[in-house]
């Protein structure tokens, strides 16, 4: 749900002084109007202020009695009116707002504040489609109308709460355009491009910006985001580097460095590179646990524990931190141990696909076959393409004397990853191991007739196959026609 950001006039003008006082005068007169059941005339801006400073401290009641009488006197008053869709909202009456701003609408055609606050209610309501095309309607009119870049702002991030990154990255765009050096918006571009999955043009963008502002530290960080995203860790790492020259206090492009170094599995430099950030900030939970597991890559446990340690002591919400340690513990032949941590991640994130994976094969070791069933069955659900886990789940089947299970998820994951072969030769060898050569035949007839396999990796699979007389008929004709 979006948040209708309370205005928060009153606070700023704390800045000034007597600005602030001014505010202050005003608030009291209206109040001793109030008290005393007198008339005291106001302007409209005087009414503005009012009911700015009473939404700003959430005296609602007050703000309510100032916009009525407001209103009463300057009836279509647009700023007066937006100060009542704010009082709404405040009290989460989002139907009488979207309400009130469409009565409106045609008094007000092309007031962006009205059109972009119709767009961020039909959004509140769950109404996206409509949401959308008001979104549109206001970026259209502040481009036409060379608004402010708070507008800007406000309506790309409605467009990223909706999940529409590509426009979200045309809006922001725009900002860039009147403010080039908004850090702001050059940070949330970056992830925007990448939510987006626009790698290559994020790559022409920022280089773009570089060539016009090679000192940009934020555009060399938001590069090298990009590098990591595509597995181009070598120019991920210069653009970090290029970062840091910059500004090497900038601890999110130490951090992004430091995940190339794991990526190349140089834990060393890893190590290292999150070391030299701890000079300009306060160590990340992510930081230490990523440390931990660096020393675990390493093989030095006892470190990698006192990492995790370290991360769980700042958030211990961390559950990659949790996962670690139960690893870490399962490879120093404490399973149960590992049991317990593990337990604990899942609670944190019990739709980890990778986590249920590390549970499930923990499980088999320790030889708890329901539960490791369960675990695997989790796993494909929550990620059917992870052929890994598909074979692994059926190859668990199948050794605990539920051949025919075994078969049976081998073709869902079929129907899932139509393509992969590794799954149509699993299949092939649980056939011909169950003794259903028929079936097994005409697979492995379907199979080389479409030139996906060869015998070989059958025969790597299930290596008995060579000694079956119908299976070697298939191949042997299958090789004769190839030849």
């Amino acid at each position: 749900m979006n948040n209708f950001v309370i205005n928060t006039y009153c606070f700023t003008m704390l800045e000034d002084k007597s600005d602030n006082q001014d505010v202050l005068n005003k608030v009291a007169l209206f109040e001793d109007m109030l008290n005393q059941n007198s008339f005291t005339f106001f302007d409209v801006d005087d009414f503005e202020i009012i009911i700015d400073y009473y939404l700003s401290v959430d005296f609602k009641s007050k703000a309510h009695e100032a916009l009525k009488m407001g209103l009463t006197q300057y009836p279509n008053d647009i700023a007066l009116i937006l100060l009542k869709v704010d009082w709404l909202n405040s009290n989460q009456k989002f139907k009488k707002s979207f309400q009130l701003l469409k009565d409106i609408e045609y008094l007000f055609p092309n007031n962006v504040d009205v059109i972009l606050s119709i767009g961020k209610l039909a959004s509140v309501l769950d109404f996206p489609l409509v949401a959308e095309g008001y979104i549109d309607q206001a970026f259209s009119l502040v481009r036409n109308e060379n608004e402010s870049k708070e507008i800007l702002s406000d309506i790309a991030y409605e467009y990223l709460q909706m999940g529409l990154h590509i426009k979200a990255v045309h809006a922001m765009k725009e900002i860039l355009l009147l403010d080039p050096n908004n850090e702001t918006t050059l940070l949330e571009i970056g992830v925007a491009f990448h939510e987006s999955n626009q790698l290559e043009e994020s790559i022409t963008f920022f280089n773009d910006i570089i060539d016009e502002n090679p000192y940009s530290y934020l555009a060399w960080f938001n590069l090298g985001t990009v590098y990591n995203a595509k597995e181009m860790w070598k120019d991920a790492m210069f653009s970090f580097d290029m970062c840091l020259v910059i500004n090497e206090k900038f601890t999110a492009a130490h951090y992004g460095k430091a995940s190339s170094y794991i990526q190349l599995k140089e834990y060393q430099n890893a190590i290292d590179t999150f070391n030299e950030s701890f000079q300009f900030d306060h160590p990340h939970s992510f930081a230490y646990c990523s440390i931990g597991e660096c020393y675990e890559k390493l093989g030095d446990f006892p470190k990698a524990i006192m990492f995790y340690e370290k991360s769980l002591e700042i958030d211990d919400s961390q559950s990659d931190a949790w996962i670690g340690i139960g690893v870490v513990r399962d490879l120093v032949n404490e399973p149960l141990e590992a049991k317990k941590f593990m337990n604990k991640a899942l609670k944190l994130e019990p739709d980890n696909a990778e986590y249920w994976y590390i549970y499930a094969e923990l499980l088999t070791k320790i030889g708890l076959k329901e539960e490791a069933e369960m675990a695997f069955k989790k796993v494909v659900e929550l990620d059917p393409k992870n052929i890994d886990a598909w074979i692994d789940y059926s190859n668990f089947l199948f050794d605990n004397d539920a051949k025919n299970k075994a078969i049976d998820e081998v073709q869902r994951a079929i129907k899932k990853n139509k393509d992969q072969q590794d799954l149509h030769l699993r299949l092939v060898a649980m056939q011909i191991a169950e003794g259903n050569l028929t079936d097994a035949k005409t697979n492995l007839v379907s199979l080389q007739n479409n030139a996906k396999i060869s015998c070989e990796q059958l025969f790597e699979i299930y290596p008995e196959a060579k000694n079956i007389p119908e299976i070697s008929i298939v191949i042997e004709l299958f090789n004769n026609k190839k030849s």
